[in-house]
């Protein structure tokens, strides 16, 4: 084999990518890896790390302000949103010199290349290599596009003349907005914007729909938007932007401000513009207008495929993104795609399982199906939303009658202990068997105790055999034990057998 030619080559350095590459070096592949950039992907660099280091430090400013509750008086306590910033850089650092660093990779026999390239056939990949400063040609039995996806903003009337923020850019932030409003109440708008809110913003969420989190549940989803507006956040639903304009020193005195205009006092008034937002809610023609100093877009993304020539080699693509079969293949049979790329679930971890899928379909005899039919996820705002199968709507429309148990928090010791009591977990089963098919969770942790669902799940383990397991005492796990022992006292099968029993009596 020729040194440009590989078995497997990687267009795209994020989770899925670097799933493949570790793969594939340690099968034995001749493997290359192409990043436009750097390693790591939008987890490391502004999706997943960055929002969990900066919700950390958030829930903390949150603590620290809530600290009375628990006996401690705390004084004189401020955001240094300068040293916020720098913590967020620093797990990015680590987590790359550790995990993503490309030496790492090299050692283990990838040849990682930086630079933008495009196909030229179904076998052949160029690269500008910017490392090197040359052209690159690439021949390989096997590649996989793992190039991501990235924000998109809607359509509204002066945004593009602004300098807007994204889940890109917004970690290049070097002072805390004093106001800010959010379009969009997704995942990243929720988690982002109740963190700018903690750490001192006064934040407003714009939400064109009439609910908040809107692939949840919609009790999950009604309680959270009662959760954050509890917090001081001001969340407007059905409500569309029209138009944005900008202010050129909107605290000066020549300013003429409209007096029905919700504006709040700014902490530094040396802000040498800011935005003027009219929206208008759905039901009505009535606009309405707001002052703020910065805008958060998240209100959508988009498959990175421009420039690779996929048309010209015969790969197809659609509105999500690119097509595949379900065992993550494209319509060219030796080019695979996995990860936001290819549109299904924007998520890392489903990534990484689209990797590991391809790495079996591609190196071992035979291949199989991708299976989305236990598919968990969390927005990791607080208290933590978690879910993995059906909603209670989803299962009705699917099975008809089910069976629906629901604990509260309050009635957790665990929770009430530490004072963490918001939040519930509601459980959809069949009535007669007690198979699971949808969970949420909503409360501490929720991630982490959503994967005993994920196991059972899985695994085809009914409530009846979760309600036989023993958990530690005093946990929020103790949840998992709570709900399933619900379905002994209260589901079908159980009454039915009940009012059996009665009758012969």
């Amino acid at each position: 084999m020729n040194e440009n030619e590989y078995d497997l080559t990687i267009i795209g350095g994020g989770s899925a990518g670097l799933v493949l590459a570790v793969a594939g070096a340690k099968l034995g592949a001749k493997t290359a890896l192409v990043e436009k950039h750097r390693l790591g992907g939008d987890c490391l660099w502004t999706g997943c790390v960055p929002s969990k280091a900066i919700l950390k430090s958030a829930k903390i400013a949150h603590y620290v302000k809530a600290a009375e509750k628990y006996g401690v008086l705390v004084k004189d306590t401020q955001v240094d949103f300068e040293r916020v910033r720098a913590y967020v850089h620093s797990t990015q650092q680590t987590i790359e010199e550790e995990h993503d660093n490309p030496e790492r990779f090299r050692e283990m026999g990838v040849n990682v290349i930086f630079g933008k390239g495009q196909f030229e056939s179904s076998s052949t990949f160029v690269v500008q290599d910017t490392e090197n400063d040359q052209t690159v040609t690439l021949k390989s039995k096997k590649f996989v596009i793992t190039t991501g996806s990235r924000p998109t903003a809607p359509h509204i009337p002066g945004l593009d003349s602004i300098d807007y923020l994204d889940s890109e850019n917004v970690w290049e932030l070097e002072r805390l907005p004093e106001r800010l409003m959010v379009i969009g109440a997704g995942p990243i708008g929720v988690e982002l914007g109740q963190a700018f809110h903690r750490l001192g913003a006064k934040v407003t969420i714009v939400q064109r729909s009439n609910r908040i989190l809107t692939k949840e549940d919609t009790e999950v989803s009604e309680k959270m938007l009662s959760y954050l507006q509890e917090d001081g956040i001001e969340i407007l639903l059905n409500t569309n932007p029209v138009q944005i304009d900008r202010i050129e020193n909107p605290f000066s005195e020549e300013t003429e401000l409209n007096p029905d205009i919700a504006v709040w006092g700014p902490q530094n008034t040396e802000a040498s513009e800011a935005y003027r937002v009219q929206f208008k809610a759905a039901d009505s023609e009535e606009k309405r207008e707001i002052i703020v100093d910065r805008i958060l877009i998240a209100a959508g993304r988009k498959p990175n495929i421009e420039g690779l020539e996929l048309e010209k080699i015969g790969v197809k693509v659609g509105n999500r993104g690119i097509e595949v079969n379900n065992k993550l293949q494209t319509t060219v049979k030796n080019i695979y795609a996995a990860g936001d790329v290819i549109g299904h679930y924007l998520f890392t971890h489903v990534a990484a399982a689209q990797a590991t899928q391809i790495v079996r379909n591609i190196c071992f005899p035979g291949s199989s199906a991708i299976d989305y039919s236990v598919v968990p996820w969390t927005t990791f705002c607080d208290p933590e939303v978690a879910r993995c199968g059906l909603t209670e709507a989803e299962a009705r429309e699917k099975y008809g009658k089910v069976d629906v148990f629901r604990v509260n928090l309050h009635d957790v010791d665990r929770a009430v202990a530490e004072g963490e009591t918001k939040g519930f977990i509601k459980v959809v089963a069949t009535r007669w068997t007690g198979k699971l098919l949808g969970v949420h969770l909503v409360g501490p942790s929720a991630g982490e105790v959503i994967h005993e669902f994920v196991l059972a799940m899985n695994a085809g383990i009914p409530l009846r055999k979760m309600a036989g397991m023993i958990h530690v005492y005093p946990t929020f796990s103790s949840i998992v034990w709570r709900v399933a022992g619900k379905w002994l006292a209260e589901g079908t099968l159980i009454q039915t057998i009940r009012g059996i029993f009665r009758k012969g009596t």
